[in-house]
Order: C-alpha cells, then structure tokens, then sequence
C-alpha cells in the first residue's frame, strides 16, 4: 500500500477549493453587510475577506518545498505563515488608510469569515487523516 492508497497524498484541487471558498464567503458576507448598512460596509468586507484570500494565496505558493523531509517541510509551512501574517496586516493597514469611508465590523467580519474558511478547507484535504 503506498501514500496515495491511504490518502496521504493531497488532491490537487484543494487549493482552488479553498480560494473557491474563501471568495464565495466574502461575497456572502458582502451581500450581508450591504443589505444592513449599504455600499461601504460592503466593500469594507470585501477588502476584509480579500486581504486573507490574496495573502494566502501568495503564501500557499511560496510554501511548497521542493524536499520532502519532515524539517524542510515544516519550515516553508512556517515561513509561509508568517509571510501570510506580515500581507494580511499589510493589506488591512492600506486598506485603513485609503478606504475613507471604512465600515470596521464589515471589515473584521470580512476577514473572520474568510480565515476561518481557509483553515476548514484545508482540514478537509484528507478523508481519511482529516489533515
């Protein structure tokens, strides 16, 4: 039995699956926050939700690691972490500086719902390790 028996192996569309996700939370939230408070608290959640999907996006592409060892592995995982920390606070602190008319939790609703849809998509990548 090798790893691609026992689902050790990711499928090749869980990243898409993921940003997939992530946008459609975004625009949902969108949706929601324009119905409750209109055009800016719209736009605010999707500057929210865009600034974890572009930074992860970015960070998943510069984590996968051409050696297979545990280490090597585990440190492009946490480069890639805190690559994607330093974006998200980058993203936000322009978003803050440039949208005047910012609707804060439509912002923070924004980005919630969207990194909270990234760590589930990623936990559903193996049905049989749930990793």
């Amino acid at each position: 039995m090798n790893d691609k028996d026992i689902g050790l192996i990711a499928e090749d569309n869980t990243f898409g699956a993921m940003l997939r996700s992530q946008l459609l939370t975004t625009a949902a939230v969108a949706v929601v926050a324009f119905v409750m408070s209109g055009m800016n608290a719209s736009l605010s959640a999707v500057a929210g939700g865009l600034a974890v999907t572009l930074a992860s996006f970015i960070a998943a592409k510069l984590a996968i690691s051409k050696r297979k060892d545990a280490a090597s592995v585990l440190g492009s995982m946490l480069k890639a972490e805190l690559i994607k920390i330093v974006l998200i606070v980058l993203f936000l602190v322009i978003t803050i500086r440039e949208f005047e008319a910012l609707v804060p939790w439509a912002l923070i609703i924004g980005l919630a719902a969207a990194a909270i849809i990234s760590g589930s998509a990623i936990s559903k990548r193996s049905k049989y390790l749930k990793i």
